[in-house]
C-alpha cells in the first residue's frame, strides 16, 4: 500500500493522474485541510470512477471532517489519522514480508486486524459526534428502509431534513459534473501543409466562344455583359423669339369593332366633341378586340398626338372620346375611337428658346451624365464571381434628342440613351488553368496569388479579350476543413493522429484536447476546431 500526499493547490486532474500512474494497486491519499478537492463532492466521484477504472483501491486519510464526509459520500473509504495511529500495523506503507510457509496465515491476520481497526474507528467516531450525528450514523441503508416500508402500513421518515438537502445537492453536483464533462470537451487540431512558390508569364485570351479552359492555348471562357440606360434632363434656354407652337398630348386608341387588328397611319385625325383636331405623330397598329361570352371587350394602345393648330386653345385636360373623321362613312366609326389623357405646349408669342450653344452644351452634359450613371451601375451591380478589367469595357451613346420647345419656366429638354458593354471572365477559371501548369499539380490550390494584367485588347466583334499576365503565387494542398472535421468525430486520439498523418502534402500537425485526460474526440462538430496554416 502506497501513500500519496496531496498538496492544497493540486487539482482533481492532477490527483487522478498521480493515482493512475502509481504502480501500487492500493493507495492512501493524504489530504490536508483547505485543499481544492473539497470545493465539490463531484471531485471525489470523479476520483472514485477513474481509480476503479484503473483497478486502484483508494483510501482517503485526512484530519478534515468535511473531506472525510465528501469521500464517504463518493463511497471512498475515509480514515482519520488519529484513530489510525493506534492501529499502525494495519495501514502501514511498508509491511514486512513473512516467510513463504507463513504468508497465508499472516495475510488472514492482517485482514482480520484491519476489520477490527475499522470497528474501532466507527466506535470512536460515534463517541465523539453529537447525538444527532449518532442517530444518522445508525440509520440502516436505503434498501433496508424500503424493505421495511413494504411490510408496514405506516412508517416514520428516518432521514433528517439536513441529509435530504445534502443528498439532493449531491445528485445535482453529479449531474452538473457529467454535463460539463461531456458538453465542454474542446479539441483544436492545427494542420500545416507544405507550400511552394509559383511564377508564370504569358499571353491569355478570354473568349465567349470557349466553353472551357484550354491550358495549351491559354484560353479561358468569357461572357459579355450589357446594360442600357436612358435619361432626360431640363436645361435653361438663353434665347428669346416669337414662336408658334402646337400642343402635344397622349392618346389611348381603342378597338371595339372586331378581333382583327387595325393599322392607323401618321397624321390620322382625331376630333374632340367641340371640333378640335389632333393628329397621330407615328403610325400605330391597334390590336384586335377580345370576344368573351359573345361580347366585345375593347383593346387599346397608347400613342402621342399633336394639335392641328398652334396656340393655347389645344392645351386640354382629359377627354373621354375622340372620333376618327376618316371612318365617318364606315361601320368602323363607332368601333374605333380615342381617349385624350392630356395635351400641353400650345403657344403663340415671344418666349425663351434654346440657342445652338445651349443645345450643344446640353448634349454634352447629357452624355456625361449617362456615362457616369452606367459606370456607377457597374460598380454596384458587378457580376458576382467575374473579373472585369477597366480596359475591357465601353459605353456607346445610342441616341440624343433635343426638344426645342420650352416650358413655362423657359426650359427645354434633352433625351439621351446609352449602352454599356463589358467582357468578363472568372478568375477561378484562370487560377485553375495556372495550377495545371505546375509540376505534380494534382490537389493543389493557390495559398496566395498576385495577378498583374497587362496590355488588354477588347474585341466585341470577335467577342474576346486578349491580355498579358504576370503571375506570382504560392501553391499548397487543397483541404476541406469541414469535411475533415466530420471524418474525425468520435475517433480515439490515436485514430485521429493516424488519419492526419495520411493527409497528402502534410508538413506538421498538433492536436490539443481539453480536459487533457480525454482519450476520444467529441461527437459534435462544434466542439472540434480545425485550423489550417
Amino acid at each position: 500500500m502506497k501513500k500519496i500526499f496531496v498538496s492544497k493547490s493540486d487539482s482533481i486532474a492532477e490527483v487522478v493522474e498521480k493515482v493512475i500512474s502509481e504502480p501500487e494497486t492500493e493507495v492512501v491519499l493524504v489530504v490536508p485541510k483547505n485543499t481544492l478537492l473539497q470545493d465539490s463532492v463531484s471531485n471525489f466521484h470523479l476520483l472514485k470512477r477513474e481509480s476503479d477504472a484503473a483497478g486502484k483501491l483508494v483510501t482517503v486519510e485526512s484530519v478534515d471532517e468535511d473531506i472525510l464526509s465528501l469521500a464517504k459520500a463518493a463511497r471512498i473509504e475515509a480514515i482519520h489519522p488519529l484513530f489510525r495511529k493506534k492501529k499502525s500495523s494495519a495501514l502501514s506503507d511498508i509491511i514486512p514480508r513473512a516467510e513463504d510457509d507463513e504468508e497465508e496465515t499472516d495475510f488472514k491476520k492482517e485482514r482480520s486486524f484491519r476489520s477490527a481497526t475499522k470497528d474501532s474507528i466507527k466506535k470512536k467516531e460515534v463517541i465523539e459526534e453529537d447525538p444527532e450525528t449518532e442517530a444518522e450514523e445508525e440509520e440502516p441503508p436505503e434498501e433496508d428502509f424500503m424493505s421495511s416500508n413494504s411490510s408496514k402500513t405506516t412508517w416514520t421518515p428516518r432521514f433528517s431534513a439536513k441529509k435530504i438537502i445534502f443528498m439532493g445537492a449531491l445528485v445535482a453536483c453529479i449531474a452538473a459534473t457529467l454535463f460539463l464533462f461531456y458538453r465542454y470537451r474542446d479539441v483544436e487540431i492545427n494542420i500545416t501543409f507544405a507550400s511552394r512558390p509559383f511564377e508564370y508569364q504569358g499571353a491569355f485570351t478570354a473568349s465567349v466562344n470557349s466553353s472551357e479552359g484550354d491550358s495549351s492555348l491559354n484560353i479561358i471562357p468569357a461572357e459579355i455583359f450589357t446594360q442600357s440606360k436612358n435619361y432626360t434632363e431640363l436645361f435653361p434656354a438663353s434665347g428669346r423669339s416669337n414662336v408658334s407652337e402646337k400642343a402635344v398630348g397622349k392618346l389611348l386608341v381603342y378597338n371595339a369593332y372586331s378581333s382583327q387588328k387595325q393599322i392607323l397611319v401618321v397624321n390620322t385625325r382625331f376630333e374632340t366633341p367641340d371640333g378640335k383636331i389632333f393628329r397621330l405623330q407615328n403610325e400605330i397598329v391597334v390590336p384586335g378586340a377580345q370576344i368573351k361570352d359573345g361580347k366585345i371587350v375593347p383593346s387599346s394602345i397608347e400613342t402621342s398626338v399633336i394639335a392641328d393648330k398652334a396656340g393655347p386653345a389645344h392645351n386640354l385636360g382629359a377627354i373621354e372620346k375622340l372620333t376618327i373623321p376618316g371612318f365617318k362613312s364606315s361601320e368602323k366609326f363607332n368601333g374605333f375611337y380615342g381617349s385624350l389623357v392630356s395635351s400641353s405646349g400650345g403657344f403663340v408669342g415671344e418666349k425663351a428658346v434654346p440657342t445652338e450653344k445651349d443645345m450643344s452644351d446640353a448634349k454634352k452634359k447629357t452624355e456625361e451624365t449617362l456615362r457616369q450613371s452606367l459606370e456607377k451601375s457597374l460598380l454596384l451591380e458587378k457580376p458576382q464571381g467575374f473579373k472585369i478589367i477597366d480596359e475591357a469595357t465601353e459605353i456607346i451613346i445610342t441616341k440624343i434628342l433635343v426638344n426645342k420647345s420650352t416650358n413655362e419656366k423657359g426650359e427645354f429638354s434633352v433625351f439621351g440613351e446609352a449602352e454599356f458593354r463589358a467582357i468578363g471572365f472568372k478568375e477561378e477559371d484562370l487560377k485553375s488553368l495556372l495550377v495545371s501548369k505546375a509540376e505534380n499539380s494534382s490537389g493543389l490550390i493557390f495559398k496566395a496569388i498576385t495577378l498583374d494584367y497587362q496590355n488588354p485588347i477588347k474585341n466585341f466583334t470577335k467577342k474576346e479579350l486578349k491580355f498579358n499576365l504576370d503571375v506570382k503565387g504560392v501553391l499548397t494542398q487543397d483541404f476541406d476543413a469541414s469535411e475533415f472535421t466530420q471524418s474525425v468525430l468520435g475517433l480515439s486520439i490515436d485514430e485521429a493522429q493516424t488519419k492526419i498523418k495520411n493527409l497528402k502534402g502534410l508538413s506538421g500537425a498538433k492536436i490539443s484536447i481539453s480536459p487533457s485526460w480525454i482519450k476520444t474526440l467529441p461527437t459534435r462538430a462544434s466542439k472540434v476546431e480545425v485550423k489550417v496554416d
